[in-house]
């Protein structure tokens, strides 16, 4: 695995991770409820990298995550910036690996 934290590494985790969800998912209800439980990433726990992480996304992705975060009600007047960059990290995570799932849910439609 790299060190780089970038969008093109970004989406290689998303669909390996994508990849781990459909193999074990029974339905694609299940896939879909599986992509919460599998976006803790290193990424999205340590400070230094979600700052990273959020630094190197682009806008699209990192607006999309602020609104979840702020649809969240999660952040406060004591809210601090490491504390709001992992959420912002985590939103991002989740909207790549929701991504590359429903793509593989698709491509599984379109192949049936």
């Amino acid at each position: 695995m790299s060190d780089v934290i970038n969008y093109s590494e970004l989406m290689k985790r998303a669909e390996n991770v994508a990849a781990e969800i459909m193999e074990d998912a029974e339905t694609l209800d299940d896939a879909m409820d599986r992509v919460v439980e599998s976006c803790d990433w290193d990424w999205t726990i340590y400070n230094g990298m979600a700052m990273e992480l959020c630094a190197n996304v682009p806008n699209d992705l990192l607006s999309e995550a602020e609104e979840m975060v702020q649809d969240c009600g999660s952040v406060t007047s004591a809210t601090g910036l490491f504390e709001h960059a992992t959420m912002v990290a985590y939103w991002i995570v989740w909207g790549a690996v929701s991504r590359c799932v429903e793509r593989l849910i698709e491509a599984e439609e379109m192949g049936a």
